[in-house]
């Protein structure tokens, strides 16, 4: 499911099909946790959802003056426009409501974001309460660790402290490509004065890290026909690509509506390069902050500018450990 288009996630009504379910004499054996975990994998989850639902601060996507409706519409055709479906399984649509939720430098940058996490928590309630016992499932996205460019979305509440929980964690797979670690080696050990406007390696990693988020909520060749195309995914998109755009501080208004969209353009403008606006340099002052940029810090000042090829190996084992934007974590807890 490409992320632009699932990003589109807010729900009304939600079908389960296939759950795991108990007969009401049968005793549940085994761990809990990872039963309700198998469930979510293995469930297939329908969604319709209207994005002119607002969020907890009471606005919509469609208040926002980066959402814009179609020429030429038919006021009796606009309810139609807002809804949309898509599906998946339960796992997978709790992790694109993480992706929703998706928080960059403080800013929530989609406001249907709640909407989503509301709808799939509502799936997951509704299911498996019944069947596994009081369940509570998070799934969290973070390019990078302790990153603060991220994503996060819950069903269900809190176990209390004590309750007797069983837990169980798994990853699912984003539409964000994963990241080489030998090239992520080879960005942190570049000379900054290759570029003027770079202060150190962190600004190359964190020109990858954006190439890789935009690559994965705008595929360009999808977002180019969604561009061109007048159906109702087309506000949508265009909304995304404003919102990130805002963030980002470009202007990609000429690549989204002018006379021949050019979607490879505007992820090239959001992604931006070393000391330029866009998302890299945004991303490379997270990092420098974050747990993972202290690791690497810590291990640059050990190696040097120069390391042997041990401890270049080493390094490329720290990158591969340190940054997974291709994975979102489910943990799920459930107790009696």
């Amino acid at each position: 499911m490409d992320v632009c288009l699932a990003l589109l996630i807010i729900s009304a009504s939600v079908m389960l099909v296939g759950m795991y379910l108990h007969d009401d004499e049968e005793s549940i054996e085994g761990d809990r946790g990872d039963q309700a975990l198998e469930t979510l994998s293995g469930s297939t989850v329908t969604i319709t959802y209207n994005l002119d639902a607002p969020n907890e601060s009471g606005h919509a996507a469609t208040d926002s003056d980066n959402y814009d409706l179609p020429d030429n519409l038919e006021p009796e055709n606009v309810g139609e426009l807002y809804n949309i479906t898509t599906y998946g399984s339960a796992a997978d649509l709790l992790g694109e409501a993480a992706l929703s939720n998706l928080r960059i430098d403080g800013t929530e940058l989609f406001a249907y974001g709640h909407e989503v996490e509301r709808s799939v928590e509502a799936a997951i309630q509704g299911r498996l309460v019944g069947s596994e016992g009081n369940v509570y499932a998070v799934a969290t996205w973070e390019p990078y660790e302790g990153a603060g460019i991220n994503g996060t979305a819950t069903a269900g509440s809190r176990p209390p402290s004590t309750a007797d929980v069983s837990s169980a964690t798994m990853e699912v797979s984003t539409d964000i490509p994963a990241l080489d670690p030998r090239s992520l080696a080879n960005s942190l050990l570049q000379n900054p004065a290759s570029r003027p406007d770079a202060e150190d390696g962190f600004d190359f990693v964190g020109r990858d890290i954006a190439a890789a988020m935009v690559e994965g909520y705008f595929p360009a060749t999808q977002s180019q026909y969604t561009l061109e195309s007048t159906l109702s995914e087309n506000p949508a998109t265009l909304y995304n690509y404003r919102q990130m755009a805002d963030v980002a501080g470009v202007d990609i208004e000429s690549e989204l509506t002018g006379t021949l969209p050019d979607a490879t353009e505007a992820n090239e403008k959001l992604r931006g390069d070393p000391g330029a606006d866009g998302l890299a340099p945004i991303i490379a002052d997270d990092l420098r902050n974050s747990t993972a940029g202290e690791k690497l810090e810590a291990a640059i000042d050990d190696f040097g500018n120069n390391p042997t090829p041990a401890e270049r190996d080493e390094l490329e084992a720290l990158c591969e450990e340190l940054f997974e934007p291709e994975t979102i974590e489910i943990t799920v807890q459930t107790w009696d």
